[in-house]
């Protein structure tokens, strides 16, 4: 519960760090609840303190569509925006011990965040209001889509917009057209204003679809194989200001959602449709071995906090057990996976696990989930950082085969990752080739190399290069996959082509490296499939 006072109190619960008017206002509010009329357009709000009951309440003086992004830092904090009558409306971050991204778009003048927490709970919340561009730009286009290009027609002749939507959404969004080699999948939302964004999708650039006619209709079409899986989501009005690139394009995230139109959301019980996302899986799409996942099945997992004395950081570990596990097999799998509280909510891996070694597809797993803490420590430990690895192999790995009861064997020792992760499952195993035997890397950022350090003449990524200097890889193996669409219009964030670069040379030192490219792009929905597919390569049975 919360309650909610005007400023007209004699004490607060934090402290206010806002311009004069604001902070008169704040250090006016009550204990326990504050609410606190944000500074005008354009300006920085920073807000800090302790909760002093169960929740905070900020009254946010906004246009609607007005852009808000900012982090919000502390432990085990939840952080809401409410519209009028929505309360809870849409969870924008939580916080668990780092600091976490927010991004939203204020949908009505009543506009409120809820800040909750436990009592005593410490909080520290920024926010930047960008001022908007007065020209909300959106591209045009002619329509590939034979059903949009009959569509087009049909509005020119007099038929409702209304009813040309009810047409092309009728068995749900996308459209899938097409009999031949490739489908014609076309992505269609209705309702936006100015533009619409796609996040995810066959495309990493975030692209914008274009408006059919003068109608609030949207789409945007693109060939793809039929064995494609992917998901997505549609981020309308997606604010337009002056800032530096990443800035602009990190903007999509305040309004991206599940595409209301899609029947097949994922996952089915997210907390809000902004959690979600919308999911294609065109008729040949591969197996996901493992899946579904029974929601009612309860597996084995223990979370605790551990410190690192190396790194001088605390973080969660969730400790994952198979069906029936045995310590004593010596068959048995100890898997370390990266961005844990994701694996384990979204993409459902130990789940998976569960049935994979109950079918006998797999022998029995231990597993270790590592949360990153926040975006800023997985930036600066999961890629390439030396004490990171020394975390793992010299720290968290005793501590695990303790608490397993399990002996140590390098070759059943596994890494496995994704983006950041799967880069750094590769550079800490061989940072550490004596703790660790196998990696599971999935649409590994290998364009990335430490700063400082520029591209290779011979145009080989950091990774391939390390291996061909260090010269020895043969004792590791490996299972390497990228998305078919992982490509970068100026090559400057190249999945693909660096993944395989990466096998290439694991093969040719004579390591067993395993290749495989799925008709998807940077995804979750596919990375969970493929995890499956991995520990099956390298350790089926």
């Amino acid at each position: 519960m919360f309650r909610r006072h005007r400023a007209d109190g004699n004490s607060v619960s934090g402290l206010c760090l806002l311009m004069p008017r604001v902070r008169q206002l704040a250090l006016a509010a009550a204990v326990g609840s504050m609410t606190l009329p944000l500074q005008a357009f354009g300006q920085d709000v920073s807000v800090r303190g302790t909760i002093s009951q169960d929740s905070i309440v900020i009254e946010l003086e906004a246009r609607a569509g007005e852009y808000f992004s900012g982090t919000l830092t502390g432990q085990d904090l939840s952080l809401y925006q409410n519209e009028a009558e929505q309360p809870r409306m849409r969870l924008l971050a939580q916080a668990t011990g780092g600091a976490e991204r927010v991004h939203f778009v204020a949908q009505t003048e009543e506009s409120r965040l809820e800040l909750v927490g436990a009592e005593g709970a410490a909080y520290d919340l920024h926010l930047t209001r960008r001022p908007l561009n007065a020209d909300q730009t959106a591209p045009t286009s002619i329509p590939d889509s034979p059903a949009l290009r009959e569509a087009e027609k049909q509005l020119a002749a007099g038929k409702s917009k209304d009813a040309i939507w009810t047409q092309l959404a009728a068995n749900g969004t996308p459209l899938v057209e097409g009999e031949g080699e490739k489908a014609m999948l076309t992505f269609l939302y209705r309702g936006a204003l100015h533009n619409v964004r796609l996040l995810g999708g066959p495309s990493s650039d975030h692209d914008w679809l274009n408006r059919l006619g003068t109608t609030d209709i949207w789409f945007k079409s693109y060939q793809v194989p039929w064995d494609t899986r992917l998901s997505y989501r549609l981020a309308p009005d997606v604010p337009q200001f002056d800032a530096p690139w990443r800035q602009k394009r990190i903007a999509i995230l305040a309004t991206a959602a599940a595409d209301p139109a899609n029947p097949s959301p994922w996952p089915p019980d997210a907390s809000d449709r902004w959690h979600q996302w919308s999911t294609v899986s065109l008729r040949d799409a591969p197996v996901q071995p493992g899946f579904p996942v029974d929601p009612s099945a309860k597996s084995y997992l223990r979370t605790e906090d551990f410190t690192s004395e190396i790194l001088g950081n605390t973080r969660a570990v969730s400790l994952y057990r198979s069906p029936g596990f045995d310590p004593a097999d010596q068959n048995a799998i100890l898997l370390f996976m990266f961005d844990g509280p994701r694996a384990i909510s979204e993409l459902q891996i130990p789940g998976m696990l569960d049935n994979l070694t109950l079918s006998g597809a797999l022998p029995s797993v231990a597993a270790v989930f590592v949360d990153p803490i926040d975006v800023a420590h997985r930036g600066a430990e999961l890629p390439g950082n030396p004490k990171f690895s020394a975390f793992l192999a010299n720290e968290l790995l005793p501590h695990v085969l303790g608490k397993f009861g399990m002996a140590h064997h390098r070759e059943r020792t596994v890494l496995a990752g994704a983006s950041y992760g799967g880069i750094g499952s590769t550079n800490a195993a061989l940072d550490q080739p004596e703790r660790f035997g196998a990696v599971i890397s999935l649409s590994g950022s290998y364009w990335w190399s430490p700063e400082g350090q520029e591209r290779a003449d011979n145009g080989l990524c950091y990774v391939a290069n390390r291996l061909i200097a260090q010269g020895d890889a043969a004792e590791l193996r490996a299972f390497i996959a990228a998305g078919h669409f992982e490509t970068s219009s100026d090559g400057q964030y190249e999945i693909r082509e660096t993944s395989r670069q990466v096998h290439g040379v694991l093969r040719a030192l004579g390591a067993e490296s395993h290749w495989r490219e799925y008709r998807a792009g940077h995804d979750g929905f596919v990375w969970r499939g493929a995890y499956a597919d991995g520990l099956i390569a390298l350790f089926g049975q």
